[in-house]
């Protein structure tokens, strides 16, 4: 607030300053012109003044030469060339009109006599003087003899001839420019210029301005000057004499303070003014931007109660309307802001479809519970998940589900303690909070509660069957905060969801498997973008031929810090996840590569690749794997896909058109762990499939079902033009018993576990050699556990 008081101030002082400034800026300019031109004005008239002085002393020295030349007695001596006569009545007359100077010429310009120094300077001097001496006579003349200058008059002695000129003048020195001083006012300088460059200066000017000198002075000019003097300033005016003779100057000069001193009055009175202005303005501004930032200082205030959230204080300021009427808004504004935070507050805790709290608001209550709740008090948390919801949704409308929803909501409501909570976490799970709940009791409640929901569901006419997954955890056993306790009860909702059970108790340890799948999710994706992951592969025998024609490739972790992890762990979790295709595209490029190895080093081999379930519905898997194809150079026709039964019952139109395509191109497919899953004959029979490769779990002579199932399975595929391959052969009475029925391929440990590629091609030759020469079964077995690295009795 101190800021905008500031600014106030210095914006009502900034425009006092502006204005004033201006205005004291534009008077004193056009007063100091209006100064300095009446003071040139003045200094014009007073040469002109000077000039008429200079003037009326010409005249009357005319008038004085005029009288000495015709003076009988003077002409008479001028007559007799008797110096000392000539000289006595020279300086009388002189005494009479006060001349300086009094001389007389020959006509050839010689001195006859002289009152002054000045005739010391004779020689041409004067000779030139009476060249044009009928002009000289009605004009005065200036001119330097010696360390002077003189106005003078010359007039010639005649009798009646000329025998003689005399001339007569004054000095032009400092006492007649005090003359002129006195009747003009101001200071003057007579400046003479003489002949040679010779100039004298007779000047009125005080001793500290400093001696004047020819430089110091202009020539005349119309206009004013500024001439500087020592250490003083004058506005100075030169008027040239109308002379004959050496040119003449008058300058008047008068010190530019004395110029000035009106203007500098005027500006120390204005400077005064805008002092006091600035002053008034400074208190006025401070008065106002009091007055001003007051009731905004008020609401300042309140703003800053409502951003801590204190709504309850009235907004009330003083000032004008305009402030009456913002603080009205504010207070508006608070009740509207108090209405709405707590309507998002209701919100941001509750399911806006159940009106129950939500997964904030259970949190909230849990955190409240056990921060009141003794350490050796008990609570329980029972966590129902509505399995089959989704299906309900699809099959009658979301408005029916809504319904579910909230008839679900009210029928637990219903069914708890008064001191329970019911909350709804997700879309489809319901939280009780049970306060005293204990171990025993627990288990029962939450079957009590999915037995409520359950029964006698009847919605828009239709009875449903809710099929319910319930997982409970208990306060403090399994977790002292609201984050472990809805963390470990999800896990046990889970593991009720996995094992097919109503209800699941959380066991200490299951968060440990839970967080192992969570980092087994995470570091897969690392894993396959790293090229962490290998191959292995496992050979499959050709009973017929004995030999070694096809391989299958199987796929192995190992974990950095969790070790080998197995397929039947990693596989099903990057399905679930939505990363099999992720891990497919992987393993098909290594195996892929590896085959393009193995056949630029001569070794011709099939190669079998499983695919996860949802792979084989991927529009994108089959240009994917044309373009590995092309990449290694490897026949389509050595490439065989396995895929499971339940994998292509998905969506068995969308798999059976992917897999006619590829077998355009020439891969071939198998169906894998044939026997275990959901296919009937006649979806078998459209399939466009190679081989049928019969689970591990049949392969067992000493079972008689298991054999009536291989049996069947042989006698099925080999009906259909099918390839069979038995997996999982281990021992001897498997083996006897598979070349019994006729069975085509072999896979097992009795023939080799998976290898790694730089052993495959080894045991390739040294298999294809033994079992080649073995006629019989039991030569077979032996080369068997020959090739298996085993002995036998």
């Amino acid at each position: 607030m101190g800021r905008f008081r500031n600014r106030l101030l210095v914006l009502i002082i900034g425009l006092v300053i502006v204005t004033q400034t201006v205005t004291l800026a534009a008077v004193l300019l056009s007063t100091r012109r209006t100064v300095e031109a009446r003071a040139a004005e003045q200094l014009r008239s007073g040469g002109t003044l000077a000039e008429h002085l200079i003037g009326f002393r010409a005249g009357q020295l005319a008038n004085g030469v005029a009288l000495l030349a015709a003076d009988f007695g003077f002409r008479e001596a001028v007559a007799s060339g008797h110096t000392p006569t000539i000289l006595s009545a020279a300086r009388n007359h002189a005494q009479r009109i006060g001349a300086d100077m009094v001389l007389v010429l020959d006509t050839h310009g010689r001195v006859l006599a002289s009152t002054a120094a000045a005739a010391d300077d004779a020689g041409g001097s004067f000779a030139g003087l009476l060249e044009d001496a009928a002009a000289l006579r009605d004009q005065p003349n200036f001119h330097v003899f010696g360390a002077h200058s003189y106005q003078f008059f010359l007039a010639p002695v005649r009798t009646p001839e000329t025998i003689a000129w005399v001339a007569m003048g004054f000095i032009a020195d400092e006492t007649l420019a005090a003359r002129i001083r006195d009747l003009v006012g101001f200071e003057v300088a007579i400046v003479t210029h003489g002949a040679g460059g010779r100039t004298r200066i007779a000047a009125t000017l005080p001793a500290s301005s400093g001696a004047a000198t020819a430089t110091a002075f202009q020539a005349a000019s119309d206009l004013p000057r500024i001439t500087r003097l020592g250490d003083t300033d004058y506005l100075s005016f030169a008027r040239p004499l109308a002379v004959r003779g050496d040119s003449v100057d008058v300058t008047l000069l008068k010190p530019l303070a004395d110029v000035l001193a009106p203007y500098r009055e005027l500006r120390d009175a204005m400077l005064l003014i805008d002092g006091v202005a600035l002053l008034l303005a400074a208190v006025i501004g401070a008065v106002l931007g009091r007055s001003a930032t007051r009731p905004i200082g008020e609401l300042v205030r309140a703003a800053q109660r409502i951003e801590r959230g204190q709504y309850g204080t009235a907004v009330d300021v003083a000032g004008g309307e305009e402030f009456q009427r913002l603080a009205a808004t504010f207070n508006a504004m608070q009740s509207n802001i108090a209405a709405r935070e707590a309507d998002i507050t209701y919100h941001a805790y509750h399911d806006p479809l159940t009106a129950l709290p939500n997964r904030a608001g259970a949190s909230r209550t849990l955190e409240a519970l056990i921060a009141g709740t003794a350490r050796e008090a008990a609570a329980a948390l029972v966590l129902i998940e509505l399995r089959n919801l989704r299906d309900i949704n699809a099959s009658l409308g979301l408005q029916v589900g809504d319904e579910v929803l909230r008839e679900v909501a009210r029928r637990l409501q219903q069914n708890i303690a008064p001191t329970d909570t019911v909350a709804r976490l997700g879309e489809t799970q319901f939280l009780v909070i049970a306060p005293g709940c204990t171990a025993e009791r627990a288990p029962l409640y939450a079957g009590q509660l999915v037995a409520v929901i359950r029964g006698g569901f009847h919605l828009a006419g239709v009875s449903l069957d809710l099929r319910l997954a319930c997982g409970v955890c208990l306060f403090p056993v399994h977790g002292g905060n609201a984050d472990e306790l809805l963390q470990r009860v999800q896990v046990a909702l889970e593991e009720a969801d996995e094992t097919r059970m109503r209800v699941a108790l959380y066991r200490p340890g299951q968060d440990q498997e839970h967080r192992r799948r969570l980092a087994l999710v995470t570091d897969l994706r690392r894993a396959i973008d790293g090229d962490q992951l290998s191959l292995v592969y496992q050979p499959k025998v050709a009973m017929a031929s004995r030999s070694v024609r096809s391989l299958e490739a199987l796929v192995r972790w190992t974990h950095p810090e969790l070790g080998v992890v197995s397929p039947a762990e990693f596989v099903p979790l990057a399905e679930r996840t939505g990363g099999s295709r992720h891990l497919t595209n992987w393993v098909l490029s290594a195996a892929i590569r590896q085959m393009g190895e193995w056949r630029r080093q001569g070794l011709e081999l099939d190669l079998a690749v499983n695919l996860s379930a949802p792979d084989i519905l991927d529009l994108d898997l089959n240009d994917e794997i044309l373009r590995l194809l092309r990449r290694d150079q490897v026949e389509p026709t050595s490439l065989l896909l396995e895929i499971t039964e339940s994998a292509v019952m998905r969506d068995a139109q969308i798999a059976v058109r992917n897999m006619q395509w590829l077998r355009i191109a020439g891969i071939r497919f198998a169906i894998d762990d044939f026997g275990t899953g959901h296919s009937s004959l006649s979806q078998l029979s459209v399939l466009p499939v190679d081989e049928l490769k019969i689970d591990r779990s049949f392969v067992s002579p000493g079972d008689p079902s298991a054999v009536t199932i291989v049996t069947s399975t042989i006698e099925l595929g080999h009906s259909m033009g099918l390839k069979v391959v038995a997996e999982g052969v281990e021992d001897a009475a498997a083996w006897n018993l598979l070349r019994r029925l006729g069975c085509d391929f072999a896979q097992g440990y009795l023939i080799s576990p998976p290898l790694p590629p730089a052993e495959v091609p080894g045991f390739v030759r040294q298999a294809n050699q033994v079992l080649a020469e073995s006629d019989s079964t039991v030569r077979q077995i032996r080369a068997l556990d020959q090739l298996a690295g085993r002995s036998t009795r």
